[in-house]
């Protein structure tokens, strides 16, 4: 990578496991390494970064922070307060207890994020809620749009094993409206559930999530755990849907 030492290659690099590899491209890496290459590992503020996507039509958001349950509610309601959406995220966690997380959004139109302004207001936003306390209440107050209100989709929650890669699917079908992915999230932090990646859609007024999962020591939800789950995202998502009365 031009204008990179090999060592701080290899020192980034190294946190990663053969997944990581995996689950992002060569351009995407070659990216992710030239913005962690200059943090001194003993850094642990947050770390933000922003890049336009001009292959895939979309911005490339970036957060690396230490390990916290809830950096994912965080950051979403984050894109979700400024109407952003949210069109692919993924999530992984380095080997000195950092979590590297990724989104590409879209403005709520469907359109590239072309104001810098806009951009930057984005990366402090980012930066101020992730270095917020752990225990600091998370929210979203933008509205939902309309033509969303006027619709209903009964929360719908299932799950399955991949046991290939030993860890839980979840997908989530729901109505889709501004904070639903933080609800989700603050679910997932209660009831102690790391997020290792997941699928953002949305068709009409519906959110068709899936989420890949395991409990916080990195093993497989048990049937117990799904059940608890599904419960706490019924209620948190049905009880906030505005479309219902």
């Amino acid at each position: 990578m031009p204008g990179i030492a090999e060592a701080d290659i290899l020192r980034v690099w190294s946190q990663w496991t053969d997944a990581y590899f995996l689950r992002y491209t060569p351009e995407e890496i070659a990216w992710q390494t030239s913005v962690l290459a200059g943090r001194d590992d003993s850094n642990d503020a947050p770390l933000v970064a922003v890049r336009q996507l001009t292959d895939r039509g979309g911005t490339a958001v970036l957060t690396y922070t230490p390990h916290r349950l809830h950096s994912f509610a965080r950051t979403t309601a984050v894109l979700d307060q400024m109407g952003l959406d949210i069109v692919d995220a993924r999530l992984i966690t380095s080997a000195n207890g950092f979590s590297l997380e990724t989104y590409v959004v879209l403005e709520d139109n469907g359109t590239v994020i072309v104001d810098e302004d806009r951009i930057e207001e984005l990366e402090r936003g980012l930066w101020r809620n992730l270095k917020t306390p752990e225990d600091s209440p998370v929210a979203v107050t933008r509205r939902a749009a309309r033509q969303v209100r006027m619709f209903s989709t009964p929360t719908q929650v299932n799950f399955s094993l991949d046991a290939r890669n030993d860890r839980t699917i979840m997908e989530l079908i729901a109505a889709d409206r501004p904070g639903l992915l933080s609800e989700v999230g603050k679910v997932f932090k209660a009831e102690h559930v790391a997020i290792n990646g997941a699928k953002i859609m949305t068709v009409g007024e519906r959110a068709e999530d899936v989420f890949y999962i395991t409990d916080s020591d990195g093993s497989i939800l048990t049937d117990e755990a799904c059940q608890r789950v599904q419960d706490s995202l019924v209620r948190a998502l049905d009880r906030r849907d505005p479309t219902r009365v």
